[in-house]
């Protein structure tokens, strides 16, 4: 595939600076040479662990071919070529599919663990913190049903003894809870 070195001019020329080190792609100019993480394929493979991701893939492929041509020939199931043809090559999709992801997880996997326990240890907190959550909010009906309930009792008792020196035809007087006189001006 040919390199485009960028636009042309009007008059159809290369531009000026289109000198090999300007070109865009892998030139030997800093500004172009590929960076460590850059990735390649629909796997997003680090570039720098191509090659190791292909030769494992590779030699689980193969491994994989040899399995299935061994177990279809010992087959006494499948009649004939066309069936053991058929057999190996229904079942190298799925061999293939598991190889490259296998290889995927022992070239760049740690990465992979790396993005999972972040994820996960961010799912913790957000799981500790509802129930934290949940744990004070549960305190705080409470606490607010226990006030209530000590107002209450504060109103009663006081009700009560008011009632009771009505009762004795004595002048009761007492401030109700939690009365606070008006502040002097």
């Amino acid at each position: 595939m040919a390199r485009n070195p960028g636009p042309a001019s009007a008059s159809g020329e290369p531009p000026d600076d289109a000198s090999p080190e300007n070109r865009r792609g892998d030139d030997a100019s800093p500004e172009n040479r590929r960076g460590d993480d850059e990735r390649e394929s629909i796997w997003s493979i680090p570039a720098r662990l191509k090659r190791l991701y292909f030769a494992l893939f590779a030699a689980q492929v193969i491994a994989a071919l040899v399995w299935l041509i061994l177990d279809a020939l010992a087959d006494k199931t499948l009649d004939g070529a066309q069936a053991k043809i058929l057999y190996v090559w229904q079942n190298m999709a799925p061999a293939a599919i598991t190889s490259a992801t296998f290889a995927l997880v022992l070239t760049d996997g740690w990465n992979s663990i790396m993005v999972l326990s972040t994820w996960l240890e961010d799912e913790l907190k957000k799981f500790n913190q509802r129930r934290v959550d949940a744990a004070v909010k549960k305190a705080l009906e409470q606490g607010r049903a226990e006030a209530r309930d000590e107002v209450n009792r504060l109103w009663w008792e006081w009700i009560d003894r008011r009632e009771a020196a009505e009762a004795a035809g004595e002048k009761f007087t007492e401030t109700p809870p939690g009365y606070r006189p008006p502040p002097p001006y």
